[in-house]
């Protein structure tokens, strides 16, 4: 009797402190790694990503966006990554992904104003991405990123 209680208690406690917070992180993770070969100073990172929207957001409207940190190479870290105060990125910490707590978290937009808070995670990514820096680049005449709906969010 004591033999399977000990081994019950053993089970559980694999399952639930070790198996579950694992499986809980997977289903939490907001974008797909498609690989893992980038390094920097806190450790790696994936170069080739799918953006999808956090569950709460709910079903997305258009497919996951793909980024790639190769392409954006010629570009500085801090110019999409930055602290709790908005400052750029200056390589001494590690970088959080950009929906952690705290950040651009905002999963649903609750009231109309809340699509203007930079908090809202949609708002954030395209602020950023497609009416800030790709659009930026296309009006100046130099090479851009996507600037409409299908180009960021193809249907393949």
């Amino acid at each position: 009797m004591r033999k399977s209680v000990v081994i019950g208690t053993l089970v559980a406690f694999f399952f639930g402190f070790l198996v579950l917070p694992g499986i809980y992180a997977g289903l939490t993770e907001q974008h797909e790694r498609k690989d893992q070969d980038m390094e920097y100073e806190f450790g790696s990172y994936a170069d080739e990503w799918l953006l999808y929207a956090p569950e709460e957001y709910g079903e997305m409207q258009e497919p996951p966006a793909p980024f790639s940190h190769t392409v954006h190479e010629d570009f500085d870290c801090g110019e999409c990554h930055h602290d709790e105060q908005g400052e750029p990125w200056d390589g001494t910490y590690e970088i959080k992904g950009c929906m952690s707590e705290g950040c651009h978290d905002m999963a649903v937009a609750e009231e109309p104003e809340d699509r203007r808070d930079i908090r809202y995670f949609y708002k954030a990514y395209h602020d950023l991405c497609m009416t800030g820096c790709h659009r930026d680049l296309a009006r100046a005449g130099e090479e851009s990123g996507p600037t409409a709906c299908p180009d960021c969010h193809p249907e393949e």
